[in-house]
């Protein structure tokens, strides 16, 4: 009987043994291909790390092919965060993230770190679309970066802040920023920099050097993925200084081509691209055009906030002039909604504003 129950104990044992990990397993889905690699992350620093395994070498993975990490040590409110954020819901994001950093005791530095940077570019994101929010946004990216300076988000932060600062009208601070974001190890991030000298450019009414700096950025993009979605960011940078310029036609030459020809699946690409080309055919009085062009971002695009309000604040415009004033303040609404902080929202001040 001794004999049969320590044999059937040993059974259960070794089964334990083959399906519980000896060790925590952190997730990381590499962007370029969306394979998984699990195991203990390592070795950190701003431009890669490692995920060592049970058995084996570990997996090197560059900091700018990281799509999403699953933290083994942190609670669901991080995953689920994550989601809200990148579906344009940044408050309940902050929400999620602050709730997952208190619930998740005595996590480690890679952690106490991902929680930094992750506050820090929910809140990033949205002060691109609400003003209010830049003040706090640079500071937590600021923060962030002092305080974990080798960690893998820091570039992306860098790229954030360099944003936030743009938008808040500090272009001397942009420049500095993205000065810096130009000497990470990537292609990429160096067009990126490159992009959003372009767009300091614009910014200070420099057009023609805009134009040159946009299209020197194309001209220099490599066949990676990566490089070739930087290709579509210079040309639509270099409409919007076209659009600027009043150069309606060869604006939407352009944007027909970053519609058509880029990446379907990168929603801000897009929907700044169908707001250009809407801006575009409503100064050459084809309003129904533009109004089409702004629904393709009310419709398909509307997680990308800062385009969105963009939108919704010119259909509020296009559907008068074509004799639909229902909705119209449809649009308005929406706007005062969705977005009373922003820009646009403050652009509706002398008329008659929806009830709240």
């Amino acid at each position: 009987m001794t004999r049969r129950f320590l044999s059937l104990a040993l059974t259960v044992a070794l089964a334990a043994a083959t399906t519980t990990p000896l060790f925590a397993i952190d997730t990381v889905t590499r962007k370029s291909d969306n394979k998984k690699f699990g195991g203990t992350i390592t070795d950190m620093s701003k431009n890669e790390f490692k995920v060592k395994k049970a058995v084996g070498d570990p997996d090197v993975l560059q900091a700018n092919d990281v799509s999403a990490v699953e933290w083994d040590g942190a609670s669901g409110d991080l995953r689920l965060g994550a989601s809200d954020e990148n579906g344009g819901r940044f408050e309940m994001a902050i929400q999620r993230y602050t709730k997952s950093q208190a619930e998740s005791k005595g996590s480690s530095e890679h952690l106490k770190a991902e929680f930094a940077y992750v506050i820090a570019r929910a809140t990033a994101k949205w002060a691109l679309s609400d003003p209010e929010k830049q003040a706090a946004a640079i500071q937590l990216l600021q923060a962030a970066q002092k305080s974990n300076p080798n960690y893998f988000r820091y570039y992306e932060s860098v790229n954030l802040l360099g944003q936030a600062q743009l938008a808040s009208g500090d272009a001397a601070g942009a420049r500095a920023t993205f000065a810096l974001l130009a000497k990470a190890p990537w292609s990429d991030y160096k067009l990126a920099a490159q992009i959003a000298s372009g767009r300091i450019l614009i910014a200070e009414n420099k057009l023609d050097e805009a134009v040159k700096e946009f299209e020197a950025a194309a001209a220099g993009a490599s066949d990676s993925p990566a490089d070739q979605l930087r290709k579509y960011e210079a040309m639509l940078g270099q409409a919007r200084a076209t659009v600027m310029q009043a150069k309606h036609e060869e604006a939407l030459k352009i944007l027909e081509t970053v519609t058509d020809k880029g990446p379907a699946d990168e929603a801000s690409l897009q929907a700044e691209a169908y707001v250009l080309q809407g801006d575009s055919l409503q100064a050459l009085g084809r309003a129904k055009e533009a109004a089409l062009a702004y629904l393709h971002v009310d419709i398909l695009f509307s997680r990308e906030t800062t385009q969105h309000a963009a939108a919704l604040f010119n259909l509020s415009k296009v559907w008068k002039s074509v004799q639909l004033p229902d909705r119209s303040t449809e649009a308005e609404a929406k706007l005062v909604q969705l977005y009373p902080n922003s820009s646009w929202r403050k652009k509706l001040a002398g008329n008659a504003a929806p009830a709240e």
